[in-house]
Protein backbone atom coordinates (compact mmCIF):
# COMPACT_ATOMS: atom_id res chain seq x y z
CA UNK A 1 0.00 0.00 0.00
CA UNK A 2 2.78 2.46 0.99
CA UNK A 3 4.47 1.99 -2.46
CA UNK A 4 1.44 2.75 -4.16
CA UNK A 5 1.06 5.76 -2.63
CA UNK A 6 4.70 6.65 -2.92
CA UNK A 7 4.08 5.74 -6.98
CA UNK A 8 0.92 7.97 -6.80
CA UNK A 9 2.77 11.11 -5.70
CA UNK A 10 5.42 10.61 -7.38
CA UNK A 11 3.11 10.53 -11.10
CA UNK A 12 1.79 13.67 -9.56
CA UNK A 13 4.66 15.56 -9.01
CA UNK A 14 6.43 14.53 -12.67
CA UNK A 15 3.04 14.62 -14.72
CA UNK A 16 2.75 18.52 -13.32
CA UNK A 17 3.61 21.20 -16.40
CA UNK A 18 4.57 24.69 -16.51
CA UNK A 19 3.25 26.72 -19.63
CA UNK A 20 4.68 29.48 -21.05
CA UNK A 21 1.98 32.41 -20.69
CA UNK A 22 1.50 34.17 -24.30
CA UNK A 23 -0.52 37.43 -24.37
CA UNK A 24 -2.22 37.28 -28.01
CA UNK A 25 -2.35 40.51 -29.89
CA UNK A 26 -5.58 41.42 -32.38
CA UNK A 27 -2.89 42.62 -35.92
CA UNK A 28 -0.39 44.46 -34.09
CA UNK A 29 1.03 47.22 -36.09
CA UNK A 30 4.77 46.48 -36.80
CA UNK A 31 6.83 48.89 -34.94
CA UNK A 32 10.70 49.42 -35.46
CA UNK A 33 11.56 49.47 -31.40
CA UNK A 34 9.96 48.23 -28.70
CA UNK A 35 8.70 51.08 -27.10
CA UNK A 36 9.21 50.23 -23.05
CA UNK A 37 13.09 50.47 -24.36
CA UNK A 38 14.66 53.42 -22.70
CA UNK A 39 15.13 55.42 -25.84
CA UNK A 40 11.35 55.62 -26.41
CA UNK A 41 9.60 55.27 -23.18
CA UNK A 42 9.12 58.76 -22.91
CA UNK A 43 5.81 58.17 -25.71
CA UNK A 44 3.87 56.46 -22.61
CA UNK A 45 4.35 59.77 -20.63
CA UNK A 46 1.65 61.52 -20.14
CA UNK A 47 -2.16 61.11 -19.38
CA UNK A 48 -4.26 58.60 -21.22
CA UNK A 49 -8.14 58.01 -21.47
CA UNK A 50 -9.41 55.11 -21.54
CA UNK A 51 -11.76 54.18 -24.83
CA UNK A 52 -12.40 50.10 -24.81
CA UNK A 53 -10.69 46.67 -23.03
CA UNK A 54 -11.75 43.30 -22.79
CA UNK A 55 -10.84 40.59 -19.96
CA UNK A 56 -9.00 37.28 -21.42
CA UNK A 57 -9.50 33.92 -19.92
CA UNK A 58 -7.91 30.83 -19.79
CA UNK A 59 -9.02 27.85 -17.99
CA UNK A 60 -5.69 26.21 -17.16
CA UNK A 61 -7.81 22.93 -17.40
CA UNK A 62 -9.55 22.48 -20.50
CA UNK A 63 -7.16 25.16 -22.12
CA UNK A 64 -10.09 27.10 -23.32
CA UNK A 65 -9.09 30.83 -23.89
CA UNK A 66 -12.34 33.52 -23.53
CA UNK A 67 -12.43 37.08 -24.17
CA UNK A 68 -15.13 38.96 -22.63
CA UNK A 69 -15.70 42.35 -23.19
CA UNK A 70 -15.44 44.80 -20.23
CA UNK A 71 -17.77 47.56 -21.25
CA UNK A 72 -21.01 45.17 -22.64
CA UNK A 73 -23.41 46.09 -19.39
CA UNK A 74 -22.44 50.03 -18.97
CA UNK A 75 -19.13 52.11 -18.93
CA UNK A 76 -17.85 50.84 -15.38
CA UNK A 77 -16.36 47.22 -15.34
CA UNK A 78 -13.86 45.81 -13.41
CA UNK A 79 -10.26 44.47 -13.78
CA UNK A 80 -10.86 41.82 -11.41
CA UNK A 81 -12.98 39.04 -12.13
CA UNK A 82 -16.14 39.85 -10.04
CA UNK A 83 -15.67 42.61 -8.05
CA UNK A 84 -12.86 44.99 -8.04
CA UNK A 85 -11.57 45.67 -4.33
CA UNK A 86 -9.41 48.45 -4.87
CA UNK A 87 -9.87 51.89 -6.63
CA UNK A 88 -7.27 50.87 -9.46
CA UNK A 89 -9.57 47.74 -10.45
CA UNK A 90 -12.58 50.09 -11.15
CA UNK A 91 -12.40 50.94 -15.00
CA UNK A 92 -14.90 53.45 -16.70
CA UNK A 93 -15.08 53.96 -20.44
CA UNK A 94 -14.08 57.73 -21.48
CA UNK A 95 -13.48 58.16 -17.84
CA UNK A 96 -11.10 56.38 -16.04
CA UNK A 97 -7.21 58.25 -16.71
CA UNK A 98 -4.19 56.76 -16.08
CA UNK A 99 -0.82 59.67 -15.77
CA UNK A 100 2.47 58.59 -16.04
CA UNK A 101 4.95 60.84 -14.42
CA UNK A 102 8.31 58.82 -15.77
CA UNK A 103 11.55 59.28 -13.31
CA UNK A 104 14.20 61.95 -14.61
CA UNK A 105 17.08 58.30 -14.72
CA UNK A 106 15.88 55.24 -16.16
CA UNK A 107 15.77 52.67 -13.91
CA UNK A 108 14.10 54.98 -11.29
CA UNK A 109 10.47 55.84 -9.49
CA UNK A 110 8.26 57.98 -10.97
CA UNK A 111 4.15 58.80 -9.96
CA UNK A 112 1.14 56.98 -11.47
CA UNK A 113 -1.76 59.19 -11.05
CA UNK A 114 -5.19 57.35 -11.13
CA UNK A 115 -7.78 59.70 -12.23
CA UNK A 116 -6.33 62.82 -11.65
CA UNK A 117 -5.94 62.53 -8.05
CA UNK A 118 -2.84 63.66 -7.37
CA UNK A 119 -3.08 63.82 -4.12
CA UNK A 120 -2.13 60.34 -3.59
CA UNK A 121 -0.30 59.58 -6.50
CA UNK A 122 0.73 56.16 -6.47
CA UNK A 123 4.46 55.17 -7.28
CA UNK A 124 6.01 53.97 -10.72
CA UNK A 125 8.98 51.87 -10.79
CA UNK A 126 10.36 52.13 -14.81
CA UNK A 127 13.59 49.88 -15.35
CA UNK A 128 15.21 50.13 -19.04
CA UNK A 129 12.21 47.05 -20.37
CA UNK A 130 9.66 47.04 -17.35
CA UNK A 131 6.92 49.42 -15.76
CA UNK A 132 5.01 48.78 -12.96
CA UNK A 133 2.63 50.60 -10.98
CA UNK A 134 3.56 50.45 -7.01
CA UNK A 135 2.07 51.47 -3.63
CA UNK A 136 2.77 55.17 -3.19
CA UNK A 137 6.11 55.70 -1.92
CA UNK A 138 4.95 58.03 0.68
CA UNK A 139 2.48 57.80 3.71
CA UNK A 140 1.01 54.67 5.68
CA UNK A 141 -1.76 53.55 2.94
CA UNK A 142 -2.07 50.67 0.84
CA UNK A 143 -3.93 51.20 -2.40
CA UNK A 144 -3.18 48.49 -4.18
CA UNK A 145 -3.19 46.02 -1.46
CA UNK A 146 0.16 45.33 -0.59
CA UNK A 147 1.54 44.34 -4.53
CA UNK A 148 2.34 46.29 -7.71
CA UNK A 149 0.95 45.80 -11.21
CA UNK A 150 3.19 45.42 -13.83
CA UNK A 151 2.07 47.38 -17.06
CA UNK A 152 3.27 45.84 -20.61
CA UNK A 153 1.82 47.75 -23.55
CA UNK A 154 1.85 47.93 -27.40
CA UNK A 155 1.41 51.05 -29.46
CA UNK A 156 -1.28 50.58 -31.77
CA UNK A 157 -0.93 54.06 -33.54
CA UNK A 158 1.95 56.46 -33.26
CA UNK A 159 -0.06 59.32 -35.21
CA UNK A 160 -3.26 59.11 -33.22
CA UNK A 161 -1.26 58.33 -29.76
CA UNK A 162 -3.48 55.31 -29.27
CA UNK A 163 -1.67 52.26 -26.94
CA UNK A 164 -3.08 48.85 -25.40
CA UNK A 165 -2.50 48.00 -21.99
CA UNK A 166 -2.12 44.26 -20.69
CA UNK A 167 -3.03 44.70 -16.67
CA UNK A 168 -3.82 42.55 -13.97
CA UNK A 169 -3.16 38.59 -14.54
CA UNK A 170 -4.22 37.14 -12.09
CA UNK A 171 -4.60 33.74 -10.92
CA UNK A 172 -8.09 31.97 -9.80
CA UNK A 173 -10.62 29.60 -9.46
CA UNK A 174 -13.69 30.06 -10.95
CA UNK A 175 -16.45 27.63 -11.03
CA UNK A 176 -14.09 25.20 -10.25
CA UNK A 177 -11.57 25.45 -12.14
CA UNK A 178 -8.21 27.08 -12.33
CA UNK A 179 -8.09 29.92 -14.56
CA UNK A 180 -5.51 32.73 -15.53
CA UNK A 181 -6.93 35.89 -16.80
CA UNK A 182 -5.75 39.43 -17.50
CA UNK A 183 -7.06 42.57 -19.10
CA UNK A 184 -6.25 44.23 -22.09
CA UNK A 185 -7.55 48.18 -22.35
CA UNK A 186 -7.47 50.49 -25.19
CA UNK A 187 -5.84 54.40 -24.19
CA UNK A 188 -5.50 57.13 -25.99
CA UNK A 189 -3.60 59.92 -25.02
CA UNK A 190 -5.08 63.38 -24.24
Amino acid sequence: MKNIIKLLCVLLLVSCEKETFYIPCDNPQPITQNPTQPNNEEFIDGCWLLKGGKMYMENLETLEVTELPHFIMGDTSSLRYGNPMYEFEVVIRNSTSWCFNLPQNIPGMGDFVLNGDSLTPYGLSVTGSNITVTEPLVGGYLLLGGSGRPILYEVVDFGESIIMVYVQESYENIDGYNCKYYSKLKFKKY
